[in-house]
C-alpha cells in the first residue's frame, strides 16, 4: 500500500482503464444505442484530484440503427489507483454516494422545483462494476458525466481568487442547491431517510489532522496581528480530538439541515461566460465525495473565506446576495422562508462561523500552497497569512469568535 511523498501522487497499485461504456450509456440513452468507437485519456494532472481517477472520453455512438453517428464528450470518474487512497477516501462508500447524488437526489430536486435548476454536470450513467447487479465497487466502477470543458467551462485561478462576478455566479448556484435541499423536509419528508443513508461526511483522523491544524494555529499565535486572537480561534474546537467536530452534522429534521457540499471552493467550481458579452453566466458545482447533512451556511462561509480574492472585500455583500437568492427560491417553493429573514440568518451565521472555523483555516493554507511547499511541514506563506489574517479579523469584528 503506497502513500504520497513530497506532494507527489503515490505509485499506482491498480491500473484504471475505461472499458467500453456502451452498457452504462444505454441506461440513460436507450437500449438501441451502439458505441462505435471510444478513446480516453487523463483529464487532470496526476495528483490534482487525489480522491479519484478522472478521465476525459470521446465516445462515438449511434442511438438507433437509422440514426447518424455522434460524438459524446464525457468525463469518466473512476476509483483512485492506490489502496491507500481508497482507504483514506473510503472509495467503496463515496462512489455509491456520488452515484446517489447524480442519479437520484438531483433528479428529485428538479421535480420539487419548477424553475431552472442546472447546477451540476449532466450524468450519462454509472456502474459499480462490470458485473450485472453488483453491489460492491471494483476496478470497472465509473460515473459518466458531461465534459463541461468542451462547452467552454473553466476553472478559475485559485491564486487570484474569485472576483465579484465569479462569486455571484457561484453563490447563485450554491443558494439554489441549498434552498431546494431545505425544502425536502417540507415537500417530501419520506425521502429524508434515503438522503441520510448517503449524506455522511468523510471520516477524519484526529492524529492525521493534528499536525496540519497545529501548523496553522502556530502561525496565528506567532503573527503580530492575529496573536491576540489565537486563544479565541483555538476555543472554537479541540485540535486534539477534531474527528467528531470537523464537519458540523445536523439531524435530517433540523430546520437548517440540508445536503451541503462541504468542499465547495474555487477548484470545485466550473464557470462559463456568455460568448457575446463575455460576462460570467453560469457556475457548476463538481466533486461530491464529502457531502453531508449540515447547515447551508457552512458551505457559504467556506466558499467566501477560501476562494474570494484574499482581501475578502465583498464579504458582506456576498452574504446578503446569498441570503436574497435563497429567500427568493424558498419563496417560490413556499417553505422555510423564515430561516432567511435577516435576524434568523445572522444568528445562524454566528453558530456556523465558529463551528466551521478550523475547516476554513485548514483549506486557507491549502489554497495558497505554491509548488514545492508541503501541506503539513511548510509554514504558512505570506499570501496564506494574508488570507488567514483577514478571516480572523472578520470573525472577530462580527463577534463570531
Amino acid at each position: 500500500m503506497t502513500r504520497a511523498k513530497n506532494n507527489q501522487p503515490p505509485q499506482a497499485d491498480y491500473k484504471i482503464v475505461l472499458r467500453n461504456p456502451q452498457s452504462v450509456l444505454r441506461k440513460k440513452l436507450g437500449k438501441d444505442l451502439e458505441v462505435l468507437d471510444f478513446e480516453s485519456d487523463s483529464l487532470v494532472k496526476a495528483g490534482d484530484n487525489y480522491g479519484s481517477t478522472i478521465l476525459k472520453a470521446r465516445v462515438t455512438v449511434r442511438r438507433r440503427k437509422d440514426a447518424e453517428k455522434e460524438d459524446l464528450h464525457l468525463v469518466a470518474k473512476m476509483l483512485p489507483p492506490t489502496e491507500y487512497q481508497r482507504i483514506v477516501f473510503d472509495s467503496a462508500f463515496t462512489f455509491k454516494k456520488e452515484i446517489f447524488l447524480y442519479e437520484e437526489l438531483i433528479p428529485m430536486y428538479r421535480c420539487l422545483y419548477s424553475g431552472a435548476f442546472d447546477v451540476v454536470p449532466e450524468c450519462y450513467g454509472s456502474a459499480l462494476s462490470s458485473k450485472d447487479d453488483a453491489e460492491e465497487v471494483d476496478e470497472s466502477a465509473v460515473i459518466l458525466l458531461e465534459n463541461l470543458k468542451v462547452k467552454g467551462y473553466y476553472m478559475a485561478d485559485r491564486y487570484r481568487g474569485l472576483d465579484r462576478e465569479h462569486l455571484k455566479a457561484a453563490i447563485t448556484s450554491l443558494a439554489k442547491f441549498h434552498a431546494i435541499g431545505l425544502s425536502v423536509k417540507h415537500k417530501k419528508p419520506s425521502y429524508l431517510s434515503s438522503i441520510q443513508k448517503f449524506a455522511k461526511p468523510m471520516a477524519i483522523d484526529s492524529a492525521v489532522m493534528r499536525p496540519y491544524l497545529n501548523s496553522v494555529l502556530e502561525a496565528l499565535s506567532g503573527d503580530s496581528s492575529t496573536s491576540k486572537y489565537a486563544d479565541r480561534v483555538k476555543a472554537t474546537n479541540n485540535v486534539d480530538d477534531v474527528a467528531d467536530t470537523y464537519y458540523q452534522l445536523l439531524k435530517p429534521t433540523d430546520p437548517w439541515a440540508c445536503v451541503v457540499h462541504t468542499d465547495f471552493w474555487v477548484n470545485n467550481a466550473l464557470f462559463h461566460k456568455d460568448e457575446l458579452t463575455g460576462k460570467v453566466d453560469d457556475c457548476k458545482l463538481v466533486d461530491f465525495q464529502t457531502y453531508c447533512l449540515s447547515s447551508p451556511l457552512t458551505d457559504l462561509l467556506f466558499l467566501l473565506c477560501t476562494s474570494m480574492e484574499s482581501d475578502l472585500k465583498w464579504f458582506d455583500e456576498m452574504l446578503e446576495f446569498y441570503r436574497r437568492v435563497a429567500l427568493e427560491v424558498l419563496g417560490q417553493l413556499g417553505c422555510a422562508v423564515e430561516l432567511f429573514e435577516r435576524k434568523s440568518f445572522e444568528e445562524r451565521l454566528k453558530i456556523d462561523a465558529a463551528a466551521d472555523l478550523f475547516h476554513i483555516l485548514a483549506l486557507a493554507k491549502v489554497v495558497e500552497l505554491r509548488p514545492g511547499e508541503e501541506v503539513v511541514s511548510s509554514p504558512l506563506n505570506e499570501t496564506s497569512l494574508k488570507r488567514v489574517r483577514r478571516i480572523v479579523e472578520i470573525f472577530v469584528d462580527k463577534n463570531w469568535i
